[in-house]
């Protein structure tokens, strides 16, 4: 009986590792970069994320929710 939860929990565990963030953000309209989506789950950390869309939107670029 333990074994079985032990082995539920982890499956739960990875279930929710696996789970993409699934936020991506179209970049058009751009006035040197090219156009371009940005996935979330393509960089390590966030704030690696949130960096480069504001880099495209610096460049002009309307960046929005896909």
């Amino acid at each position: 009986m333990k074994k079985s939860i032990i082995v539920g929990l982890f499956l739960i565990g990875i279930a929710f590792v696996s789970c993409s963030k699934n936020d991506c953000k179209e970049c058009k309209n751009c006035k040197t970069l090219p156009q371009t989506t940005l996935c979330e789950d393509d960089f390590e950390k966030t704030s690696d994320f949130n960096d480069q869309v504001q880099n495209y939107e610096s460049d002009g670029c309307s960046c929005k929710n896909k």
